[in-house]
C-alpha cells in the first residue's frame, strides 16, 4: 500500500465551554499507520479524537480528511466515515434502558426490550440499501465481532465485555474507513482484554485505520504502529512505537514514576482522620451493626429472559471482612452489587439480608443507602459538571446527585477533613466538570466516606485512570480498609490491583460461586481469567 496522508490536523484549536484546547496542534496520520493516544487524565485524549469526527468545535485550523472525498475540510460532513466508540456511549445506553422501563412499567408494556439488533441498527443511515442487503451486513458485521447469538439478547442481559463488541459493531455496521476506540478495555477481565484485543488487532489487518486511546500500556495491541503522548493539552511527543514507548519519555509524560504499592498497611492516615473515623452522624454508627452479617444471600436466583444471571448462590459477609469479588466478565459481579444496591427489583424475590434485616421487611431504600457508599468509574456522568467539588462531596450525606439540603457545621468539617486526607483541599471551589477523571474519582471516595458507611461497594474504581491516578486511588482504598470502620466490597480489574487490605475473596463464573473464603486459604484463591 502507498504510504499516503489520511488525516492532517493543521494549526488547530478547539474549544470547550469558554476555553481553547490543543491550541496550534498539528499532526498527520498516514494510510498504513494505527495509532494509540496517551498521557495523563485531563491530558485532551477524547477532545483530540472528537476533533477529528466533528464532536467538539474547531475554532481555528483544519481538520484534512483525506480519505473522505465529500469531507475532506469539514469533518462533520465525513462522519459516516468514521465509527467512534467509548465507555460514554456504553453508560448512555445503560441509563437510556432505565428511562425506558421506567416507560414501559407506566404504559403496562414490561414484556417489551430493546434487543442488541436494535441498539446496532439504532439512528444508522441505511444509505439506499434494501431490507436485505443490509440484513446481510448486520450478519456480517455480528459474525465478524463475533456477536451473532447475541442479536436477539435483551442489551439489559450483556456483559460489559458483549457491550464492547456490541458497540463496535454499531460502528461498523456503516463501513467506516477509520475507528476510533476510546478506552475499550474499560471493566474487562483479562481473558476479556485478551478476546476484544485479538479482534480489533484481526480489524487493522484490513483496510480500516483504527486510533486507540488507552491508559494501560499492556493494553496496545500489536498492530499498533504510533504513539502520540498529549500533556496539559497539547502533543508532548509522537512517533513510531518502538522509538515513542520509552520509560523516559513515560516518567517525563505523567510527571512522576509511580511507585508499587509493596506495603500500603504500614502507612498511617493524616492526623484529621482520627476525628473522621469517630464523627458517625445522624446516629449511624457502624459498630451497632457487628451482631449480624452485614450480608446474607441465600440460594438466590436472578434471570434476564432465558439467561440466568444468579444460580442459587450464597454467600455471607461478616462484620470486619473485606471482600474481593473476583470472576471473568459476565460472572454475575455486578448483579450481586446491584441487588446490594436496591438497582435490582429481583432482589425483593429472593432470601437476601442487609445488616441483619430482610430485603422487602419494610425498610426503604433510603435506610439502606445511608449506610452504603458505592463508587464507580460510571457513576461519574450521574453527578451535575456545574456543581462545586465541595457540594459534590456535601451530597453523600444526603444521597441526592447534587446538593438541595444545607449542610451543618459538624456535616462542613467533616467534609473538609475528608478532601484533606485525600488532598483535594485545593480543589473545593472548582466546577465538578472541569476536573479531570482520577480528581473526579477521589471527589467521589470523599463523598461516600463522609457519612462514615457501614460498607463501601468499589466497583472498578480505578477504570480510565492513568498510571499515577491509579496509584493514588489504590493508597487511599489500602487506607481507608485498613485504618477505617468501613468494611469493602472491591471489584478489582486484575490481581495487581487485588489490595493487602482485601481478607476475603469471592470467585464467581456463569452466576455461581466458584470458591469462597479467607484470602490465602485454598478456598480463597482467585481467579481473573
Amino acid at each position: 500500500m502507498v504510504n499516503r496522508p489520511f488525516i492532517t490536523l493543521d494549526n488547530i484549536a478547539v474549544r470547550l465551554r469558554d476555553r481553547l484546547y490543543l491550541q496550534n496542534t498539528c499532526w498527520q496520520m498516514n494510510t498504513n499507520e494505527h495509532w494509540a493516544i496517551l498521557g495523563p487524565n485531563g491530558s485532551g485524549k477524547t477532545t483530540f479524537v472528537k476533533a477529528l469526527f466533528g464532536g467538539i468545535p474547531v475554532v481555528r485550523g483544519k481538520v484534512i480528511l483525506h480519505f473522505a472525498a465529500k469531507g475532506k475540510d469539514n469533518p462533520a460532513a465525513a462522519a459516516q466515515s468514521i465509527g467512534y466508540v467509548s465507555s460514554e456511549l456504553h453508560r448512555e445506553i445503560v441509563e437510556r434502558e432505565k428511562l425506558r422501563d421506567r416507560c414501559r412499567d407506566f404504559s403496562g408494556k414490561i414484556e417489551e426490550v430493546t434487543t442488541v439488533k436494535n441498539v446496532i441498527l439504532d439512528k444508522v443511515d441505511r444509505g439506499g440499501a434494501d431490507s436485505s442487503d443490509y440484513a446481510k451486513r448486520l450478519q456480517m458485521t455480528a459474525h465478524r465481532i463475533g456477536i451473532a447469538g447475541l442479536l436477539k439478547r435483551d442489551v439489559k442481559s450483556l456483559s460489559t465485555g458483549e457491550i464492547s463488541k456490541v458497540l463496535i459493531a454499531k460502528a461498523l455496521i456503516r463501513n467506516p474507513q477509520l475507528l476510533i476506540l476510546d478506552e475499550p478495555f474499560e471493566g474487562l477481565n483479562q481473558r476479556t482484554r485478551a478476546s476484544l484485543a485479538a479482534m480489533i488487532d484481526g480489524l487493522m489487518q484490513n483496510n480500516l485505520r483504527v486510533i486507540l486511546i488507552t491508559h494501560r500500556f499492556e493494553e496496545i495491541v500489536p498492530n499498533i504502529t504510533h504513539v502520540l503522548f498529549l500533556k496539559h493539552g497539547h502533543i508532548h511527543l509522537s512517533g513510531k512505537k518502538k522509538e515513542a514507548l520509552t520509560p523516559e519519555t513515560i516518567q517525563a509524560v505523567y510527571e512522576s514514576e509511580p511507585e508499587p504499592i509493596a506495603n500500603p498497611g504500614a502507612e498511617s492516615l493524616p492526623a484529621p482522620a482520627l476525628s473522621a473515623r469517630r464523627l458517625w452522624l445522624k446516629g449511624i454508627d457502624p459498630r451497632a451493626s457487628a451482631r449480624a452479617n452485614l450480608i446474607e444471600m441465600c440460594d438466590v436466583n436472578v434471570r434476564f429472559g432465558d439467561l440466568r444471571a444468579l444460580h442459587n448462590f450464597n454467600w455471607v459477609m461478616q462484620p470486619n471482612e473485606n471482600w474481593a469479588l473476583c470472576g471473568p466478565d459476565g460472572a454475575g459481579k455486578t448483579t450481586v452489587l446491584k441487588l446490594i444496591l436496591g438497582d435490582n427489583l429481583q432482589a425483593y424475590a429472593n432470601e437476601i439480608y442487609l445488616f441483619g434485616r430482610r430485603k422487602g421487611s419494610g425498610e426503604s431504600i433510603w435506610d439502606i443507602k445511608k449506610q452504603i457508599g458505592f463508587i464507580s468509574s460510571e457513576l461519574q456522568t450521574r453527578h451535575p459538571k456545574d456543581c462545586r467539588a465541595f457540594d459534590i462531596v456535601c451530597s453523600g450525606f444526603f444521597d441526592t446527585v447534587g446538593l438541595y439540603q444545607r449542610c451543618d457545621s459538624q456535616q462542613i468539617d467533616l467534609v473538609g477533613e475528608w478532601m484533606h486526607i485525600l488532598g483535594i483541599a485545593t480543589l473545593s471551589d472548582v466546577n465538578f466538570g472541569r476536573l479531570s477523571q482520577g480528581q473526579r474519582q477521589l471527589i467521589l471516595i470523599a463523598r461516600a466516606m463522609v457519612k462514615s458507611p457501614t460498607l463501601l461497594i468499589l466497583d472498578e474504581p480505578c477504570d480510565g485512570l492513568d498510571i499515577v491516578n491509579r496509584q493514588k486511588i489504590l493508597k487511599v482504598i489500602e487506607l481507608i480498609g485498613r485504618q477505617t470502620d468501613t468494611n469493602l466490597i472491591y471489584v478489582p480489574h486484575s490481581e495487581e490491583e487485588l489490595l493487602p487490605c482485601i481478607t476475603h475473596v469471592l470467585n464467581m463464573d456463569h452466576g455461581k460461586v466458584l470458591q469462597r473464603g479467607r484470602r490465602g486459604d485454598a478456598g480463597g484463591s482467585r481467579n481473573f481469567s
